[in-house]
């Protein structure tokens, strides 16, 4: 086998995530979270009109930005990711107050 053989192994190819087996757990859950959310804004937007609406859609917006930001290394992305998501669901948890 040589270095341009399409039969390489493809672990050969693949960058380790920082942190060892479980250092991309952070990220997962930081995924997870901005999924979480944005499912949470689309149910509330089904039955949101006007400011409200255009709010939500804002915050489905800025859920769908973080997520392609997203970096199992970046950890202020990882941090902001959760920041959001928590504003998000203060924001759906005053609607219903």
């Amino acid at each position: 086998m040589n270095d341009d053989s399409p039969t390489d192994p493809i672990l050969a190819h693949v960058d380790l995530v920082p942190g060892g087996l479980y250092g991309d757990q952070a990220y997962e859950a930081a995924l997870a979270d901005l999924r979480s959310a944005v499912a949470e804004v689309s149910a509330a937007l089904r039955e949101a009109d006007g400011a409200h609406a255009e709010q939500l859609t804002r915050y489905q917006q800025d859920l769908g930005r973080a997520q392609l930001q997203l970096r199992p290394d970046d950890t202020d992305a990882l941090k902001r990711a959760h920041a959001l998501s928590r504003t998000v669901r203060r924001y759906l948890a005053g609607e219903t107050a």
